[in-house]
């Protein structure tokens, strides 16, 4: 069994995704709770802008939106950290995002128009996923406008009209050519005010860009400016374009212009300060990438434990090197004594990838190789490895609502519900009997515990046993440690692959590195059931 003493060292805690925040004194009374948004970078980045619009401090269109539009998501993306994962949240005008939870406070926005346009939907820094052309969803105005659509820009995409600073922003997008507007022509703000990216910005739109009012920090009110034009929006990605438009019923000319990350619209009769808003980019998003139905639940973590099943794989061959790259040139991992990592696996040893990637071909035109760990990253041929189907995790005796832990001893899994509904199942390893000394029993405890939040490493040095004894042991770098009862816990595991096989531990919830971190972003408190 794992023991807890002053000689453990803690390192670097992981910022957790998604947790709870808390409010304001003055935010008690508003529409909208912390609790809303999926981190708390996120909730700072909104309240800033959007906050005093909320509380009638500020008068401009939004920046987001009034909301979220739903719970958090943890999407694939090839480049996150960790494990390809980044969490994300959408609103009406666009996606907040955050790429490496190791730096939580770099929050991005996603480059969602041009996704829209060109039909390529990103799924890492130099990935893409064809639709086959872009979103057929109109730009503005009323949900029923036939045109323009996302797609329709394609033809406009980084087009360039050569339009000069001082120029009257006046071309109007027709289905298949361009016109003329020149209804606006003494309008100020339709002219072109600066060039960004050979792509000429009217007034109207770089002064919104630049717009200087109310702004909500560290729980006051002051002037600045409202928001990083560049990072929040964008380089332009098509010229300005006048189209008409029905809004609420109603046509009217509409000047548009598509940045990378969000779309402006300016309409001439709408009151001063919502003559240029952003449109729902957010909300076209969705609709394009998930029908309309992101999904909802009682409790934000829910979604990291959703739609991101990893899949297991057996070993089918008496030995599989491990190396720490995707050939056979790689050298095998480093293992030292108090860092015994695994540099080969077995028949009927279990791996979870994290990732897959090309490299030597071992056996025939097979390339692929699977990504286990990281930090040594470790990498086995896929072609000596079976496809596992999980079976059912046995049905618990006990419901507890919201979300808690299951983790079924016969079976060597676990699973995290939220009240009846199961989200997520996996394979474990747990704690063995002690057949060389009977009177030491590792096997792990049945009963009812909840997570322990008083001691909660990130990472940490394990040891126990007598030290002048062969039972003594010390493992250094063991990752998303929860303990739940005594020295019981759940934690990431690097020195065996027995998973869903035999119990293995000293009486700890052996997984994955990879589970662990997802049990570890769960609240202390949160009910464990072993059964």
């Amino acid at each position: 069994m794992f023991i807890r003493n002053v000689r453990l060292f803690l390192v670097t805690l992981l910022v957790s995704l998604l947790i709870s925040l808390t409010a304001p004194t003055n935010l008690q009374a508003s529409s909208i709770t912390p609790a809303e948004f999926a981190d708390k970078n996120f909730f700072t980045n909104w309240q800033r802008t959007d906050f005093p619009i909320l509380e009638g401090k500020a008068t401009r269109s939004w920046y987001w939106g009034p909301k979220p539009l739903g719970s958090g998501l943890l999407e694939e993306y090839a480049n996150a950290k960790p494990y390809n994962r980044r969490v994300v949240q959408y609103f009406d005008k666009a996606r907040m995002e955050i790429n490496d939870s190791t730096r939580p406070a770099a929050v991005t926005n996603g480059l969602l128009v041009v996704e829209m346009i060109t039909g390529r939907l990103q799924k890492g820094d130099k990935s893409f996923e064809d639709k086959g052309g872009g979103a057929r969803i109109p730009i503005a105005g009323d949900p029923d406008n036939v045109r323009p659509t996302y797609a329709d820009l394609s033809r406009v995409y980084n087009l360039s009209l050569k339009v000069q600073p001082g120029e009257i922003a006046q071309t109007a997008l027709n289905k298949d050519s361009f016109g003329s507007q020149n209804s606006y022509s003494q309008d100020e703000l339709t002219k072109i005010a600066i060039i960004r990216n050979n792509l000429g910005v009217p007034v109207a739109f770089w002064n919104f860009l630049n717009n200087t009012g109310q702004v909500y920090e560290n729980g006051e009110y002051r002037s600045g400016v409202v928001s990083d034009w560049l990072s929040s929006t964008g380089l332009p990605i098509t010229e300005a374009f006048w189209v008409k438009v029905r809004v609420a019923g109603v046509e009217k000319d509409v000047l548009f212009q598509a940045f990378e990350r969000r779309l402006l619209t300016y309409t001439p009769a709408n009151p001063v300060d919502f003559k240029v808003e952003m449109g729902n980019v957010g909300v076209h998003y969705v609709n394009w990438r998930y029908q309309g139905n992101l999904p909802t639940y009682s409790n934000n973590l829910a979604t990291i434990f959703t739609g991101v099943q990893p899949d297991w794989y057996e070993v089918t061959t008496e030995g599989l090197n491990i190396r720490t790259g995707p050939a056979t040139t790689f050298p095998y991992p480093t293992r030292t004594e108090s860092f015994p990592i695994l540099t080969q696996l077995v028949m009927g040893n279990r791996i979870q990838p994290l990732r897959q990637v090309k490299g030597e071909k071992l056996l025939g035109e097979n390339d692929i190789w699977f990504q286990f760990y990281e930090g040594p990253d470790l990498y086995v041929y896929s072609g000596y490895l079976k496809k596992l189907t999980l079976p059912d995790l046995p049905a618990p005796t006990i419901t507890y609502n919201g979300l808690w832990v299951a983790v079924s001893l016969d079976k060597q899994m676990a699973g995290v519900y939220d009240g009846s509904r199961l989200l997520y199942r996996t394979l474990i390893s747990s704690g063995r009997t002690n057949s060389a000394d009977p009177t030491k029993d590792y096997r792990t405890p049945k009963g009812s515990f909840r997570i322990d939040g008083s001691f909660r490493p990130k990472s940490q040095t394990m040891e126990g046993g007598n030290r002048a004894s062969a039972d003594f042991y010390r493992l250094e770098k063991v990752q998303n440690v929860s303990y739940f009862y005594l020295d019981n816990g759940f934690h990431g595991t690097y020195w065996h692959s027995r998973f869903g096989t035999v119990p293995q531990s000293r009486g700890c919830i052996n997984m994955t590195v990879y589970d662990a971190g997802l049990i570890y972003q769960l609240k202390a408190g949160t009910q464990v059931l072993v059964y």
